[in-house]
């Protein structure tokens, strides 16, 4: 049943119908009754309809209703007592016993419906409660059930990230009911955008207290902090929203979207301090100045953190940023700059392996040199996995070239009519510098020359300059104001492998991309509940860590979304149902999961509701 508003011509009434077949077999709507007088809230009407649906049937929810829900349902109630619409019930609710007793059961009719997810939600909800966001919350103003919606919306971006448009009837198969002590059926999607603004209004406050909290928590050290800047890309056109800014520069090869850039701060283990959002076309050394401005902010103690960056950002203008306000940094430097130390790379002699790569069972090895120029130390690093990709790489791209110059001369022989080769060379030209542009680590080392007048094509390898890029393969350079070993320092740049592991969490788990928000501010909460979510991850992940239990949060959520909440339906001997709705029990490794997470599974709440069948007219 579902309720319905009929215009007339005095005021609209609100009425009660229902689905119902005809005797032609269609379905159509038939008039329950009419509530004149009767203004449900419309706020509320999708949960009175489910309500009064369930006590027409004779049953009562597991849970109370909310005061105001109650009173709408038993006011639609009297209505439908009044006009003789309200059946004999083929259920009624009888009083639960006092005390427990044995009874008989009928084993083959036991049932359960209503089953929802309820492992990860414990998991989230020891985080969130850990991380005392309810009290940051409470402090900026949230309401009880706005902090319980905020729960959802993060929640969700771990669980199975959607749409605000989704989030209702996504919250009705999850336990957080139970949980959080709430109704989630008569929620409507724009409850999910207005917390979204609440949370984007906060957001200074809450970012400050969870970096504070995460500090005492865990006793991290914020004397290093990383520093990366990706993109994400959006569905449509988004011509209104002032952030989003097409780029060649997509890291997520997406030229052909609008993109929007996200730079995030983290320290030595993961926990990110601060983030921006920035336009998409926005160059990624363009953002570490505003980083600087933020760290000024951060930086605790006397003592100013250690800057590691990613070779984008190691312009001269931000490295001397960088020093004049006091900062000591490690950046890789440039690709394109390695040739500079050639002849350095290439003497094996005097480079030492790392401590603890390349031994049986252990990472591909990497070799380091330093050497001083200037007022840096420059550590020099050949690695033997980054070798093996960058070949990779280079023999896809002239793989391609070569398949592309094939097809190209196959066309000029059978003088394809498009490439107008009587008027000349220019469109074959064209063509050749478009495939050029698409396979550039391979183009630069090639030859290829096209004549107009015998019409043939030819290309060859610079077999010299091939064999010097080749050579240079898997080696880089870190540049540093530190005076640190050169194994310490390649130890302090690599864990800026963290910021990329928190973009990939961010994008492929927590629902990053792609964003379909029109408003700049949207996509600004948008990506906000993401980094919230982050923060329940990294807690989670870390604490699991500190206890001697390694697991990614993707692995830990399929081990445990098999523990769930449902209501078993016991008919009894005496013609009794007992409605009962509990935790299931959970697996060995799930109780070892919630132990070592320090979450009291047996004290979930436990309802239970009896009824006998057709026992009386009215409740």
């Amino acid at each position: 049943m579902f309720f319905r508003e009929k215009k007339t011509s005095k005021k609209p009434t609100l009425q009660l119908v229902e689905n119902a077949r005809n005797a032609a077999g269609k379905v159509s709507q038939r008039v329950v009754v009419s509530l004149a007088g009767c203004w449900v809230p419309d706020e509320l009407r999708k949960l009175v309809a489910v309500e009064v649906t369930r006590r027409a049937q004779g049953y009562q929810r597991i849970f109370q209703e909310e005061p105001v829900v109650e009173h709408w349902v038993q006011r639609v109630l009297d209505k439908m007592q009044e006009a003789g619409k309200l059946d004999c019930p083929e259920y009624c609710e009888l009083p639960n016993p006092a005390v427990a007793e044995y009874e008989q059961v009928n084993i083959e009719q036991i049932e359960h419906e209503e089953g929802t997810l309820l492992g990860p939600c414990l998991i989230l909800q020891q985080a969130w409660r850990s991380l005392g966001l309810d009290t940051v919350l409470k402090d900026l103003g949230f309401s009880k059930p706005q902090i319980a919606t905020a729960k959802v919306s993060v929640f969700n971006r771990l669980i199975e990230p959607a749409a605000e448009n989704e989030l209702p009837q996504w919250a009705a198969t999850t336990a957080l009911r139970e949980l959080l002590g709430v109704r989630t059926e008569g929620w409507a999607e724009d409850r999910f955008y207005r917390i979204s603004d609440k949370l984007l209004h906060g957001k200074d406050a809450i970012e400050h207290h969870l970096r504070e909290k995460e500090r005492d928590l865990f006793n991290l050290d914020r004397t290093i902090l990383l520093y990366d800047l990706t993109n994400s890309y959006f569905e449509g056109s988004a011509l209104g929203n002032a952030l989003a800014r097409r780029s060649v520069a997509s890291k997520e090869k997406r030229s052909d979207c609008p993109l929007i850039s996200v730079g995030i701060v983290l320290d030595a283990e993961g926990f990110i301090i601060r983030h921006k959002v920035f336009a998409g076309n926005i160059s990624d050394c363009n953002t570490l100045l505003d980083a600087v401005v933020e760290l000024e902010h951060i930086a605790e103690g006397e003592t100013k953190p250690v800057v590691i960056v990613d070779g984008g950002m190691a312009s001269n203008a931000n490295l001397k940023a960088l020093r004049e306000r006091g900062y000591d940094y490690i950046v890789n430097g440039k690709r394109q700059s390695r040739a500079d130390f050639a002849d350095d790379f290439l003497d094996l002699e005097n480079f030492l392996r790392v401590e603890g790569r390349g031994k049986a069972g252990e990472k591909q090895p990497v070799f380091v040199r330093r050497i001083t120029t200037g007022d840096e130390t420059v550590v020099l690093c050949r690695s033997a996995g980054r070798k093996q990709k960058e070949d990779s790489i280079q023999d896809n791209a002239e793989r391609k070239l070569i398949e592309g110059l094939e097809t190209l001369e196959a066309r000029i022989f059978r003088e394809d009519k498009r490439l107008k080769l009587h008027q000349g060379g220019a469109v074959v030209n064209r063509i050749i510098g478009r495939l050029a542009g698409r396979t550039t680590r391979a183009s630069r080392l090639y030859r290829i020359d096209y004549d107009p007048e015998s019409r043939q094509l030819s290309w060859s390898r610079r077999d010299d300059e091939w064999n010097s890029v080749r050579d240079l393969h898997g080696c880089y350079h870190l540049r540093s104001t530190l005076e640190l070993e050169d194994q310490q320092l390649w130890k302090l740049y690599i864990t800026l492998v963290r910021v990329e592991d928190a973009f990939r969490s961010m994008k492929s788990d927590l629902g990053l991309h792609p964003f379909h928000h029109q408003l700049a501010d949207r996509c600004r909460a948008h990506i906000w509940i993401t980094v919230l979510a982050y923060h329940l991850l990294r807690w989670t992940e870390y604490s699991l860590m500190l206890s001697g239990y390694q697991s990614s949060w993707r692995t830990l959520r399929r081990r445990l979304q098999t523990h769930t909440y449902t209501t078993l339906i016991i008919p009894t001997g005496k013609g009794v149902e007992h409605h009962i709705r509990k935790a299931g029990r959970p697996t060995e490794p799930q109780k070892m999961i919630y132990s070592l997470m320090g979450v009291d599974w047996t004290a979930l709440p436990i309802r239970r509701r009896t009824y006998r069948k057709r026992q009386c007219a009215k409740m």
